[in-house]
């Protein structure tokens, strides 16, 4: 079976990461262990549209998001799936 979609969230934000590339775990925080800022985060997220076919979210909607976790949820949500068992 292909990755999770918890794993592919992981991995693109790992890809993704400011500080350069890394793996990323569900607790790491956004800001303070990956280094995303705000433009940081938009680009993550037209990524996460674009890899998940996902459509854009009304705004407000991640504003409290702060883990890698945090992005995981919101995107197995968004496409109707079960969230990763733990």
């Amino acid at each position: 079976m292909s990755e999770t979609i918890g794993a592919q969230v992981r991995k693109l934000v790992g890809e993704m990461s400011p500080l350069g590339a890394r793996t990323a775990q569900s607790d790491d925080r956004l800001v303070e262990d990956l280094g995303y800022d705000s433009l940081a985060v938009i680009e993550l997220s037209l990524q996460l549209e674009a890899t998940f076919a996902l459509q854009p979210m009304a705004q407000g909607t991640a504003v409290d998001i702060t883990t890698v976790g945090g992005i995981e949820r919101l995107v197995e949500e968004a496409l109707g799936a079960p969230a990763d068992a733990a």
